[in-house]
């Protein structure tokens, strides 16, 4: 049996392998995406961009985290009436650890947090914070395939990217539809087997049962309606962004143009393979955009300027949204460590606030 101290080590060295990975992953995508990037016209692109439409399109992608927000609360709001404001910090939070946390690890801290502070439990939080990344992949592939409808010039890996994500999305959509309406029967069968009956009472009582409802959320048709429209909404707010920048940097982009762009780029990120996707999200960028004879420069500078947008925004916010919930105990949940408080677990709690 292994000590604690070598498994420890185990674990360091694992992820010392993945930095080292990721590092390298990331310094070849850099390579691909520049290779074709000439220094001149690089410095004359960066000195005739439009400062202004640059912050126009900062405040855009403000307004996209005020639509997010809104949008996960739709979900939790199956679990009593959540206060909007509550439900914005704590997601701010959530994608700022997403932007430096490897494997989304933010998603789990603002479900944590979320449970912690409406009362809910996290695992009801969690389990709405996975029907939205199903949800979300879902209108991904659909998005991306009308947008690319009428483009020739698709690149192959674009499309083969979304034939498996399409098939990952689907798989994921029948599970959430379907689990929840099959829990029960399932669960109570469970219950009657001797060998399994406390196990599967205990588990139901602290994590499963709340787990299910958090997923049955979506199935009522009034919030997948307002879901869905507020998805339409953001990606529209994505679209609008995207042009800005593009604009910034004298490059026109049409909306179904700046929607593939989005599409490529969410379905990039569906496996994390770089820090912060550094490097992937630059090849990425330059490769759709080059289909659509974007040169090779502002291609660059727009992935560039888009993924600084990003962390900026959420930097920005993330950072008042962890004042607003205070500071070390976020910072703890972030880091995989337990809050300190006086309250029991939130997954315990099998209740609503």
């Amino acid at each position: 049996m292994n000590s604690p101290s070598t498994a420890n080590r185990g674990r360091s060295l694992w992820r010392v392998a993945q930095t080292i990975l990721g590092v390298l992953l990331a310094a070849g995508f850099l390579v691909l995406a520049f290779r074709k990037v000439d220094a001149e016209e690089l410095t004359e692109v960066v000195r005739h961009a439009d400062l202004a439409l640059l912050a126009v399109a900062l405040a855009v992608g403000s307004a996209n985290l005020l639509l997010r927000a809104a949008r996960w609360r739709v979900l939790l709001s199956a679990s009593g009436n959540v206060p909007f404001r509550l439900t914005f910090w704590v997601m701010t939070v959530g994608y700022l650890g997403n932007s430096l946390l490897p494997m989304r690890a933010g998603d789990l801290g603002r479900s944590y947090l979320m449970g912690q502070r409406a009362g809910m439990g996290g695992t009801f939080a969690l389990a709405t914070t996975v029907a939205e990344r199903v949800l979300d992949a879902g209108f991904l592939v659909v998005v991306g395939g009308l947008s690319l409808l009428g483009h020739p010039l698709v690149p192959d890996w674009l499309s083969r990217g979304l034939i498996v994500l399409a098939g990952v999305a689907g798989v994921g959509l029948i599970v959430l539809l379907a689990l929840p309406r099959v829990w029960d029967p399932l669960a109570s069968r469970l219950e009657r087997i001797p060998q399994l009956s406390s196990t599967v009472r205990r588990l139901r009582e602290r994590w499963l049962d709340r787990f299910f409802d958090g997923l049955a959320s979506i199935r009522h048709p009034g919030r997948m309606v307002l879901f869905l429209a507020l998805t339409c909404a953001l990606w529209f707010v994505d679209a609008v962004c995207t042009v800005l920048v593009a604009r910034a940097l004298g490059v026109v982009l049409s909306i179904p143009a700046a929607l593939v762009l989005l599409s490529a780029l969410g379905a990039s990120s569906a496996v994390p393979l770089t820090p912060g996707q550094i490097g992937v999200y630059q090849w990425v960028a330059s490769s759709v955009l080059g289909s659509y004879g974007v040169a090779p420069e502002p291609a660059v500078l727009m992935a560039i300027g888009l993924q600084a947008m990003n962390y900026l925004v959420l930097l920005a916010w993330g950072a008042v949204g962890m004042f607003q919930l205070g500071g070390p105990e976020i910072l703890r949940v972030l880091g995989g460590l337990p809050a300190v408080t006086g309250e029991k677990e939130p997954d315990d709690e099998s209740g609503n606030h």
